[in-house]
């Protein structure tokens, strides 16, 4: 297929592409490994893309140990992580009950920890205990005596070995420590737990994860901030609510997920016979609704439309207001996402304003643009300008460093966006914050 960069549609062939390739900065795509595997690759087709990200994988991995055979261990470190990314983005169409689904994934798992075995720096793996199960994750150690620690969790289908991709492996860089973990609903922790799917109340695997941490001594007990990265933007506030998180980042922010389901399926509610019939019809066409819905079945244990909306019920920020107070909030919203990461209703989109302005804690806005290449979810295609901002935000609100503010043209097109996806109320909410954010 020919890929379509102006596409980016998440769940979408174009998108995850982008997401695939996004992580070259840090070793773990080749631009034209990834070129050459979308090539041969039908549109739409879900087998063609299992099959062909899993030959590149298999590829690179006996490249990989012929290199270490050879002696070569620093190619070896890194076509590894390569294959970890690849085999990864070849489950990702799999449904749960296709063996190349756990095939793929475990795999992925094998040649990340085979990259970890060979890494300069010490990648430590870690269980955190949490009701009667074991959630596996990563900790990346600054080095440093008593620093800062960042928690990263990814979101509905990501893995922790992408989230080591998007900011693990350069926290230390910025002499913090990381820790990322994957908590129910989540990869590792189904594939280990079946049937531990998402729940709404985060904080409780969160609060496992701090316990963990807690019987640290290389970190600063006050000084624990986690960030989110999608639907991880809902999981990382609730996991906020805990006392012991003293700042927040959503990547992106979303505040009432059942909203947001009832608001991208509301022509469908009319009945669950009609929701489970229409959709059946659009995931035959639709790559990125057939994924979603496959991918849900699983991680929510849903098996009908009208389920899936159902699911959500329950998981909402909303009435959990006090508990956030005076807590430091950078949210981060990318140009063309602001839409999508809403389903595309003004209501909720101005959903986003009403809640930011209902917070009493100290809160930033960063809004990433086409220009930087990083206007896509998550900023798949910029992520060197996502984690700049993120590290430089911390160090302003846990270690009192100052913090440079955006150009003057942040608020305009904030401003702007709110507008096009919310309307004249998106305007009007949008401007009545600019005197309540600060723009970084």
């Amino acid at each position: 297929m020919k890929v379509d960069f102006g596409n980016k549609v998440v769940g979408g062939f174009n998108y995850e592409f982008i997401r695939c390739v996004s992580t070259l900065p840090v070793g773990s795509a080749e631009f034209g490994e990834c070129m050459e595997t979308m090539e041969r690759i039908k549109d739409n087709d879900f087998d063609s893309w299992i099959s062909e990200w899993g030959a590149t994988a298999e590829y690179v991995e006996s490249y990989a140990r012929s290199q270490l055979k050879s002696g070569d261990s620093i190619a070896a470190r890194k076509a590894f992580m390569r294959a970890s990314n690849y085999y990864r983005t070849a489950c990702f169409y799999a449904h749960h009950t296709d063996p190349r689904h756990r095939g793929y994934w475990g795999k992925s798992v094998d040649a990340f920890h085979n990259m970890i075995e060979l890494s300069q720096r010490p990648i430590e793996k870690v269980e955190i205990e949490y009701e009667g199960a074991a959630l596996s994750g990563y900790y990346m150690p600054s080095g440093l005596d008593n620093r800062p620690v960042l928690i990263a969790i990814g979101g509905f289908d990501s893995t922790k070995e992408e989230v080591y991709c998007w900011i693990g492996a350069i926290a230390r860089e910025y002499g913090w420590n990381c820790l990322i973990f994957e908590g129910p609903g989540q990869w590792s922790a189904l594939m280990d737990n079946p049937g531990l799917i998402f729940r709404p109340d985060y904080e409780k695997p969160v609060g496992a994860a701090l316990d963990y941490l807690m019987g640290r001594s290389d970190i600063d007990n006050e000084k624990i901030a986690i960030i989110g990265y999608s639907m991880g933007g809902y999981l990382c506030m609730r996991g906020a609510l805990d006392p012991r998180i003293k700042a927040c980042i959503p990547n992106t922010l979303v505040v009432d997920c059942g909203a947001a389901a009832r608001e991208g399926m509301k022509w469908l509610l009319k009945s669950d016979a009609i929701m489970d019939k229409a959709l059946g019809a659009i995931m035959k066409r639709n790559t990125a609704a057939r994924w979603g819905f496959n991918h849900s079945s699983w991680v929510l244990g849903i098996s009908t439309a009208s389920e899936w909306v159902k699911a959500y019920e329950k998981y909402t920020l909303i009435g959990h207001e006090e508990q956030l107070k005076g807590k430091p909030m950078l949210f981060m919203f990318s140009e063309d996402d602001i839409q999508s990461s809403a389903a595309a209703s003004k209501r909720v989109v101005n959903g986003l304003l009403d809640y930011i302005d209902s917070l009493e804690c100290p809160r930033y806005v960063r809004l990433f643009t086409k220009q930087e290449g990083a206007s896509s979810h998550c900023q798949m295609g910029g992520m060197s300008y996502a984690q700049a901002s993120i590290f430089a935000w911390l160090e302003h609100a846990l270690c009192g460093a100052k913090i440079e503010g955006r150009d003057a043209s942040s608020p305009a097109l904030f401003v702007e966006l709110f507008k096009k996806y919310g309307g004249g109320e998106g305007e009007a909410k949008a401007k009545a914050l600019l005197s309540e954010i600060k723009f970084v």
